[in-house]
């Protein structure tokens, strides 16, 4: 199991934000410019023209379903909200970073068609610790590991001579 920093995880929101513009909307950043991708209205504004080709039916969006149609437009919602007020998105609450980049994977795998690559990333606080930390696995990660756990509750346990009694182990 493999956990992401915070730093590795906004650089994976800005990467993200990119790749949706790049594989889905054409558009050409400039290469010098690397910190493109913070600046919110870049952000908004990518999404603006995924949102009038999804609408239109174009590029990438040509044959997704109504549902992924509507599940793109949610997303990009979550997306406007959070970078609705801010210049920059290293302007944004660690927590509500995470929830941007959830977003923009969710974007970006829709439009990529790429859903087991898709970062889930969650905040939480470790068992005996007051420190938040932020978690991030792609779909396929969590889905092994979920697939992992059910094998392990229904594989019959081994009992020890000491725990065997009346005809069970406890």
């Amino acid at each position: 199991m493999s956990e992401v920093t915070t730093m590795q995880v906004i650089a994976r929101m800005h990467l993200a934000a990119m790749l949706v513009v790049l594989l889905g909307a054409g558009l050409t950043p400039g290469l010098g410019r690397g910190s493109d991708n913070f600046d919110a209205a870049t952000i908004r504004a990518q999404q603006a023209q995924l949102k009038s080709d999804a609408e239109a039916r174009r590029g990438p969006f040509k044959d997704i379903s109504e549902s992924e149609r509507a599940e793109l437009s949610r997303q990009q919602d979550i997306v406007d909200r959070l970078t609705r007020d801010v210049n920059r998105t290293t302007e944004l609450r660690e927590a509500q970073q995470v929830e941007l980049l959830n977003a923009l994977e969710h974007i970006s795998a829709i439009v990529n068609r790429a859903e087991d690559e898709r970062l889930v990333c969650r905040r939480h606080r470790p068992t005996g610790s007051n420190r938040p930390t932020t978690t991030c696995r792609t779909v396929a990660q969590l889905r092994a590991d979920r697939i992992s756990v059910e094998q392990e509750v229904g594989r019959p346990r081994a009992c020890s001579d000491a725990a065997f009694r009346n005809g069970s182990c406890f």
